[in-house]
């Protein structure tokens, strides 16, 4: 006979409360749901707002821990349909917001969808069981909505891959990294080679200098998606790192469906290729078109020289 848990002996057993987490990044799923185990909650899975919502309406589903980038419905939507939902069956439910490219203006939007909190991937497991301590038994109050307003404060120095876009007006632009302990390179000379780190810096200026004229028309108005897209790019291929498209969308400053467009548009001008996640075929890279990476180097290595 198996032996009686000691918690149920006592009289102190207490039900499982069930997690759902929303990802379409089935390893990403799989790590928090090994947390939450961990924690003592029983996780369940979904890679899209479909099975998410198929879920929510067969479970007792308490707290959401939604991706803010998801296929079909974005996160913002779904975590708005499925309070909808809860709140027509009087249930109650709340919401983590999480995401691997963390703005003010995400942050902001999960604020105003009534999130109780808001995760940067990659998440750790302490950030993960403080924030669950802390929406466990709240509802979304004025008190919670403090909790996104500090991290949306702190986001510049969160978050040093997107200090081009942490720039507040009356604010200093976020430092770079530290240069390492060396004469600095002279100016270059027309003609001559743009040191990778004068290229960066570049780049992130322009980035910013970007975000600053979009915020001026309030969004999209006065930006400028494809150029910034290309920027961040050529950004991501000199550091080393790969970019899914809808970290591409993002880093556009357009709306996502908008972003979206752009992206097939630039994919089918052969300006921008799709590369396939070797790990998870749904998923896909964007990288800059070689026969326009290099005319696109030189171009902004002509203004690094021109600046001086």
């Amino acid at each position: 006979m198996a032996e009686i848990p000691k918690a149920i002996e006592a009289g102190v057993f207490q039900a499982v409360e069930p997690v759902l987490v929303v990802d379409d990044d089935a390893d990403w799923g799989k790590e928090c749901a090994f947390s939450l185990r961990q924690m003592g909650y029983e996780p369940f899975v979904a890679t899209s707002s479909d099975e998410a919502l198929a879920l929510f309406v067969d479970h007792d589903i308490s707290i959401a821990i939604v991706d803010y980038n998801l296929p079909g419905l974005d996160g913002i939507t779904l975590i708005q349909e499925m309070a909808q939902q809860a709140e027509a069956e009087g249930r109650q439910l709340r919401f983590i917001m999480a995401t691997g490219y963390a703005t003010k203006d995400v942050a902001i939007d999960a604020m105003r969808a009534s999130a109780i909190d808001f995760l940067e991937k990659p998440i750790s497991q302490s950030d993960l069981r403080r924030a669950l301590q802390r929406i466990r038994g709240l509802t979304p109050a004025p008190g919670a909505r403090k909790v996104l307003l500090d991290k949306i404060s702190n986001l510049s120095t969160e978050l040093q891959r997107l200090s081009h876009l942490m720039d507040e007006p009356g604010r200093p632009a976020a430092a770079e990294p530290a240069p390492r302990a060396e004469a600095p390179a002279p100016p270059a000379a027309p003609g001559d080679p743009v040191a990778p780190d004068q290229l960066t810096a570049f780049i992130r200026d322009q980035l910013r200098r970007e975000t600053k004229r979009r915020a001026i028309g309030g969004g999209e108005l006065f930006g400028d998606p494809a150029w910034a897209m290309l920027l961040d790019l050529l950004l991501a291929k000199i550091e080393g790192r790969r970019v899914s498209v809808s970290s591409a969308c993002i880093a556009s400053g357009a709306p996502m469906s908008t972003a979206l467009r752009l992206v097939r548009r630039l994919v089918d001008e052969n300006v921008l290729c799709r590369l396939p996640d070797e790990h998870d075929r749904r998923r896909h890279f964007l990288a800059i078109n070689a026969k326009f990476e290099q005319p696109l180097v030189d171009y902004l290595s002509e203004q690094v020289r021109q600046r001086g």
